[in-house]
């Protein structure tokens, strides 16, 4: 899995990494390494992207995730969403997907599926601290 492009191979050697030792990564060198892994691309295709590359250090490091959910749930905000009850059909609907953007690990699928729609609360939150920092830009 994650053969290309660049970016993704080098963040599936940081995540086996991680699991062989996962006490030597800081949570910022954790978050940085992700941000460092995300291209240029259109905001639906950003949606999947983020959610796929996220999805592994969510599990790993739970207490991450509403930090990482903030990358996706912007892009599908750019990309038109309006309802934060929208947000969790799109994780789930990316594990399910036939031919994803960036197919997500194995583990990320899983998470995707079982621990992302847990998290109706976080997702509300981030959505609506995003939607706020719309208006006021505007």
């Amino acid at each position: 899995m994650w053969e290309s492009p660049k970016q993704l191979v080098e963040l599936r050697e940081f995540y086996e990494g991680m699991i062989q030792n996962p006490s030597s990564y800081s949570d910022d060198e954790v978050v940085s390494k992700i941000e460092e892994s995300f291209w240029g691309t259109n905001c639906w295709c950003f949606v999947e992207q983020s959610l796929s590359i996220i999805a592994p250090a969510c599990l790993m490091r739970p207490h991450l995730t509403e930090r990482l959910i903030r990358h996706p749930i912007e892009g599908m905000i750019a990309g038109g969403l309006t309802d934060f009850q929208d947000v969790i059909p799109q994780g789930i609907a990316l594990a399910k997907k036939e031919y994803p953007y960036v197919e997500p690990t194995e583990e990320g699928r899983q998470w995707l599926l079982h621990d992302w729609p847990k998290l109706t609360n976080e997702t509300k939150k981030v959505f609506e601290e995003l939607w706020q920092e719309l208006i006021e830009d505007e």
